[in-house]
């Protein structure tokens, strides 16, 4: 027969360590809640944050990989979208936009790989994120030319924008600690 107290220990052990547990998940959620408060969709930033498991044990450094690996994620979306697209567009200007949107992709999500690996430091790493989003910015720019048409891979873009916003409030953050 077991005795109360290994009988106690089986019930107190799994507490105990299911509150050490709970507590640094709290903590954790805490940091992606810092960065997500600040942001203009704060539940996009916590929906895209959250959405990596690895996201409520990460430190600052942790979650800008994290960002940027989204971000990879939405370049591979928008590239297979545009290749769609671009089969079935018959006027010249909208195949040229669309071209030039594609190399503008590749090109940034190239420009976002280098900042992924950038070990120079969090001011190359926020030029490379700049650079990314000015590539971004100009296929978005290119559709508010006339004839003014709406860019058929807008969403994604602006889904791009929002990780590089988050991007680089993590950056921020990471140069104030």
């Amino acid at each position: 027969m077991a005795s109360p107290i290994s009988c106690l220990s089986i019930l107190v052990i799994p507490l105990l360590l299911t509150s050490l547990f709970y507590h640094v998940s709290n903590a954790d959620q805490a940091l992606v809640e810092s960065i997500c408060n600040v942001m203009r969709d704060k539940n996009f930033c916590l929906t895209e944050l959250l959405s990596n498991p690895q996201s409520i044990s990460s430190n600052l450094s942790m979650l800008g990989i994290i960002t940027i690996d989204l971000n990879l994620k939405v370049f591979e979306e928008a590239e297979g979208q545009i290749s769609k697209i671009l089969g079935t567009l018959k006027d010249p200007l909208d195949q040229s936009r669309l071209t030039n949107c594609k190399t503008n992709l590749a090109n940034a999500r190239e420009t976002i790989k280098t900042a992924r690996n950038a070990t120079q430091g969090q001011s190359k790493e926020q030029n490379l994120i700049m650079d990314a989003f000015v590539k971004i910015y100009n296929c978005n720019s290119a559709y508010w030319k006339p004839p003014n048409r709406p860019n058929p891979i807008d969403k994604l873009t602006n889904k791009i924008v929002e990780l590089f916003n988050i991007s680089n409030q993590i950056i921020a953050m990471i140069g104030k600690s």
